[in-house]
């Protein structure tokens, strides 16, 4: 029986991928771990507060100057009444980022519901010499803050 190259070739191709996984690791590579920053956003995304705080805690262990999970740490911390907290995560965060937006808007709605519109007030002008539209966000919660 004659066997055509093209087919011999088809079938050489269809038996190499067994092959390369008998010679080493039998298992597919893993996908890479999902970091705890992420995880945080998953959770607080959920509204799992109590975890997402576990989580941003653990990716600023790992990096103390990652700003964002500074900042995602103070919004966590804020979404359960820890506000004292809240506001030390956002000033460490915008002490390595002063100019990081997301902070100062997320501290400034802090310093509202701490009572403290001054500083409130400060951030908003901060955001809008930015020229950052959470600017927009912060006047809004400053506006409902003014009429209650």
């Amino acid at each position: 029986m004659k066997i055509r190259p093209n087919i011999l070739a088809l079938v050489f191709v269809a038996a190499l991928p067994g092959t390369a996984y008998s010679a080493g690791d039998p298992d597919p590579p893993e996908a890479p771990a999902v970091s705890a920053y992420e995880q945080g956003r998953e959770q607080a995304k959920a509204e799992n507060w109590d975890r997402a705080v576990a989580l941003f805690q653990s990716a600023v262990e790992k990096d103390g100057r990652d700003y964002k999970a500074l900042n995602m740490l103070g919004y966590s911390l804020r979404q359960i009444g820890r506000l004292a907290d809240s506001l030390a995560a956002y000033d460490r965060a915008l002490s390595i980022k002063p100019d990081y937006a997301p902070a100062l808007e997320y501290r400034g709605v802090t310093l509202l519901k701490s009572g403290n519109r001054r500083a409130a007030l400060a951030d908003y002008r901060a955001l809008v010499r930015l020229g950052s539209p959470l600017a927009a966000d912060l006047k809004e919660a400053l506006d409902r803050a003014a009429k209650n």
